[in-house]
This record gives structure tokens, C-alpha cells and sequence, in this order.
């Protein structure tokens, strides 16, 4: 007898998420995951190397640009470029494979079948960085005050950086990803709706309360290892 076969397909895991979980939750052998992820891989690191090309976040080695030489300061802006790569592979191997694996301790679902969902939430994530290009480019908003994010609401009520920085990281694709999580896990898995958003959830407060750590010790870090 033929196994059955899935075929991932990202964008009908959005649009037909239904169809095709029913799909994914009875194959037997799944087609396409290898190419989708080089593919995710891919476009993960030019969406960095993109945002560093124009400049973004490089106010680390733009701050006592005047006091290095023409060489010195290339060199700063290709270790940024590089770093930067290297971000966006850490990020790509963080989503897709150690997150797959937090849900895969809580859930009776394969781990496979995980990370192929969790394609689906990098995708979503590079979508909201893209959206900070134009906010960064043509309004000068860093990413945790975007219109798109709770950190402008924060930062009326606090002017604590580390809180600022964890609601800027909460945003309405954040809150997307998680109900698609949460929709996704219940489908596949037998535990109760109510411990799946309780596991995403607090996964997903674990993920903001380290990129606020991240973001507020950034420069520190960077002048330490100089």
C-alpha cells in the first residue's frame, strides 16, 4: 500500500490551514521540507543583509565614526555585515529547530510536523522586518517604537529602556503568530487548548523578555569583545 504523502505548501498553510493540517497530520511521508528550508534560510539572511546594506542598526560603528580612518571603518561595517549573517543563521536555527523542539516536550506531535509550522512563523517574522525598513528609513522609528508594536504605549508610562524594548518586541504579527501556534497545536496534538496557549504564551514571554536583554546590552556587548 502507498503511503500517504504531504507536499508543504506555506502559503495554503495560511490561507487553507485546515485542509491542509488534515493533510499534514496524516502523512506518512512529507515532500518539499528541505527545499522550503534552504529556501527560508535563504531569504532569512538577504532580509538582514538587506536591512544592514542600508544602514540599519549600525549606530553601533557610526558613533565615534570620526575618529577612525577610511580602512578601519570599512572593516567595522564588514564585520557588521557579517555579524549580521550570522545573526539571521542563529535566528533561522533558533525558530525553526529549538523552538519546534520547546513544543515538542508538551505536545504529542511529531517534531518533523513542528517545524515544518514553524516555517510558517519565520515567514511571518520576516514580514515584520521588512515592515521596519520604510519605519526605520522614512521616519526614523526604531523597531520597538513601531506604530505596529505596544512599545510606544510603553514608553508613555515607563522610560525604563529594558520594558520599552519588551513590549516593542510584542506586536501584532507577534500576537498573530501566536494564535496561528496556538490554532496549529491544537489541531495536531491531543493536549488541552487551554496548556496550549499556556505553553505558547509563555514561550513567547520567554522569546520578548530575551530580545529586550539582547537589545539593551547590545552595545555593551560589542564594545566587550572590540
Amino acid at each position: 500500500m502507498e503511503r500517504m504523502a504531504y507536499s508543504v505548501n506555506l502559503i495554503k498553510l495560511f490561507t487553507r490551514r485546515e485542509d491542509h493540517l488534515f493533510k499534514l497530520n496524516e502523512a506518512e511521508r512529507i515532500r518539499n521540507v528541505w527545499n522550503l528550508l534552504f529556501f527560508l534560510l535563504v531569504l532569512t539572511i538577504l532580509t538582514y543583509v538587506w536591512t544592514a546594506w542600508l544602514g540599519l542598526g549600525t549606530d553601533a560603528i557610526s558613533a565615534n565614526m570620526t575618529d577612525l580612518n577610511r580602512v578601519e571603518y570599512e572593516m567595522r561595517k564588514a564585520w557588521f555585515l557579517l555579524g549580521r549573517v550570522s545573526f539571521a543563521i542563529l535566528l533561522f536555527l533558533f525558530i525553526i529547530f529549538i523552538s519546534s523542539f520547546f513544543f515538542w516536550l508538551f505536545n504529542n506531535v511529531s517534531y518533523k510536523k513542528l517545524f515544518i509550522l514553524q516555517m510558517n512563523v519565520l515567514l511571518v517574522m520576516l514580514v515584520e522586518r521588512i515592515t521596519w525598513i520604510p519605519l526605520m528609513t522614512f521616519a526614523g522609528l526604531d523597531w520597538y517604537v513601531s506604530p505596529l508594536s505596544f512599545g510606544v504605549i510603553a514608553s508613555y508610562f515607563t522610560t525604563i529602556d529594558w520594558v520599552i524594548y519588551f513590549f516593542g518586541a510584542i506586536s501584532i504579527f507577534q500576537l498573530f503568530i501566536i494564535w496561528y501556534q496556538v490554532k496549529c497545536l491544537s489541531w495536531l496534538s491531543k493536549t488541552k487548548i487551554g496548556w496550549v496557549w499556556v505553553g505558547v504564551v509563555f514561550w513567547h514571554l520567554l522569546l520578548w523578555a530575551g530580545t529586550a536583554a539582547l537589545t539593551k546590552y547590545d552595545l555593551y556587548l560589542l564594545y566587550l569583545i572590540r
